[in-house]
């Protein structure tokens, strides 16, 4: 039974704090036993989150930004994903120049992101691939694109390459888990979680920082999430982002799977924290759409940094607008040299380069909703915005016209 101390505080949450405050990480057992608490007890799990945040990672935040640098025609089959060829969406197929990639980065830097990212769609990289990246990734290395930290999303890589990517000057890479093993199958079936796995020891083994972490509201449980932590802890993982399922249309997940609650979020980034104590935590997809007007407490209860600006093939915020919510927190960023920042809402991007699509005007770089950093995958000028009925008669119907099925948890397969 969950007791209460004398100071009216969850005395098993404080318990467990306490211990990874002195340097234990939380057990898989005692994880599952906060994921049971009671609503009443949530802010006592935020409390605690936020206490070992401020001692293995410090009060500041990071930024950092991505762009998609190759765009489309994926053959893998990811269920979430809105560039798989497989799947109808709003995704051209396309490529983005070095230029417009430094370009990108320059704002990025002007915005303070201490990390910008290029992430190309594909299983891995060719090396043609590489030969077209390889001198963005060595001006960004040498400072030539502002003070920012080049890094990299291409998918599975052979060791060879691994290494030649470090040579450029890459120094991190993203290669998310997604979900636990046990899940895996239901999110895709054209690679394995095990391809995964070694595809972070071998950019590990090159030498590189490890960006890995997954997508919450997949139809994933308990379990799932807290497998995934403890596998993330023992590859020792440096960033952990946390992205949160808002289906795009077209997406198989799209339509058939019920969108978590925003405390629920908020309950999973806190929990991370008490497994991954001195991690990077970062906020990343789903925060606007999910999170909504709660994305705030996010810093309170263990996130440490977050994506400023678009996503691969959706809008994020305006830099400005991200500015000021740090401003208001009353929070301060820094950089990977562990210099510290005030928010700077005024100067902040709210354009960025790049052309003013029509809708229906494809543009390599088209720029709508005055956010950061033109997106480069647009085929009518923005996504379809047709009404979505979830209510639970919708999200069945959707799930019937599909042909797929949908079980207490949305779970689809």
């Amino acid at each position: 039974m969950i007791r209460q101390s004398d100071t009216g505080l969850n005395q098993f949450i404080m318990d467990t704090a306490l211990q990874v405050l002195s340097g234990t990480p939380a057990t898989r057992e005692q994880a599952m036993q906060l994921t049971q608490i009671p609503d009443t007890d949530l802010h006592d799990l935020f409390f605690w989150a936020n206490k070992i945040k401020q001692k293995f990672v410090g009060p500041h935040v990071k930024f950092c930004s991505i762009v998609a640098g190759k765009v489309g025609a994926c053959p893998e089959d990811c269920t979430y994903c809105s560039q798989s060829k497989l799947y109808q969406t709003h995704v051209t197929p396309d490529k983005m120049s070095v230029e417009d990639m430094e370009e990108a980065a320059r704002e990025a830097a002007k915005n303070g992101a201490n990390a910008f990212g290029i992430v190309n769609s594909g299983r891995g990289p060719t090396d043609a691939e590489l030969d077209w990246m390889e001198p963005f990734f060595r001006n960004t290395s040498e400072g030539k694109n502002g003070k920012i930290n080049p890094c990299a999303t291409l998918g599975i890589a052979t060791k060879e390459q691994a290494e030649r990517l470090h040579d450029m000057g890459v120094k991190r890479i993203n290669h998310n888990l997604e979900t636990s093993r046990r899940q895996f199958h239901k999110v895709t079936s054209t690679h394995s979680y095990q391809d995964r796995v070694d595809a972070i020891k071998t950019y590990k083994d090159a030498g590189m920082h490890i960006c890995a972490g997954g997508i919450f509201g997949m139809g994933e449980q308990w379990e799932d999430r807290i497998d995934m932590a403890i596998e993330l802890r023992d590859l020792k993982v440096d960033t952990v982002p946390v992205n949160f399922l808002y289906a795009i249309p077209g997406t198989k997940l799209h339509g058939t799977i019920e969108e978590l609650p925003p405390m629920e979020c908020l309950k999973i980034i806190a929990i991370y924290r008490f497994l991954l104590h001195d991690a990077s935590i970062k906020l990343a997809g789903g925060r606007e759409k999910i999170l909504r007007d709660t994305q705030a407490l996010a810093f309170f209860c263990g996130a440490s940094s977050f994506l400023i600006g678009n996503y691969l093939t959706t809008f994020g915020r305006t830099p400005q607008a991200d500015h000021q919510l740090l401003k208001d927190l009353g929070l301060k960023y820094t950089d990977d040299t562990g210099n510290v920042y005030e928010p700077d809402p005024i100067n902040a991007t709210v354009l960025a380069p790049g052309a003013d699509s029509a809708p229906g005007k494809p543009e390599m770089m088209s720029r709508r909703d005055g956010s950061i950093m033109a997106l480069s995958v647009l085929n009518s000028g923005e996504m379809p915005k047709e009404p979505i009925n979830r209510s639970a008669a919708g999200l069945a119907a959707a799930a019937a016209a599909s042909g797929q099925g949908i079980g207490g948890t949305g779970c689809c397969s």
